[in-house]
């Protein structure tokens, strides 16, 4: 391994580069930096974008609109929308009653469990005193 790295520097030769790509690299980097000049041009075409709507001509509004809320069909004299949402809104309000009594009654027992874990029954406290037994 000494050898080699010796024989290397004994060869300087071997380490220089060949004398004609110097120059050519030296005279390339004493050139001055090429400018970039934009121009602005002038357009040399023009577009017109104009949108085509299908069946335009036959209808008054597109096949695919949905109809006006509200809207009733002539050969029908009530509303079917209308009465949908009665009935949702029927078995929401229903729905919402039921879920209110089943949390009274929870809360309530909850009550009556604490008050039964107190010492005397928890007649010294007031919120046993209002709850039923």
């Amino acid at each position: 391994m000494c050898l080699l790295v010796a024989g290397l520097v004994a060869s300087p030769s071997a380490q220089q580069p060949a004398t004609g790509s110097v120059e050519r690299v030296r005279a390339a980097l004493e050139k001055p930096a090429p400018r970039l000049i934009l121009t602005d041009r002038k357009p040399d075409f023009t577009l017109h974008i104009e949108a085509r709507h299908p069946l335009h001509e036959v209808f008054e509004s597109p096949p695919w609109a949905l109809p006006h809320l509200g809207w009733t069909p002539p050969a029908v004299g009530f509303d079917l929308l209308s009465i949908v949402r009665y009935v949702a809104k029927s078995v929401a309000d229903a729905k919402r009653g039921h879920d209110e009594h089943l949390a009274r009654d929870e809360v309530q027992r909850a009550i009556v469990d604490y008050c039964a874990a107190q010492p005397d029954a928890g007649t010294d406290l007031q919120i046993c005193a209002i709850a039923p037994r």
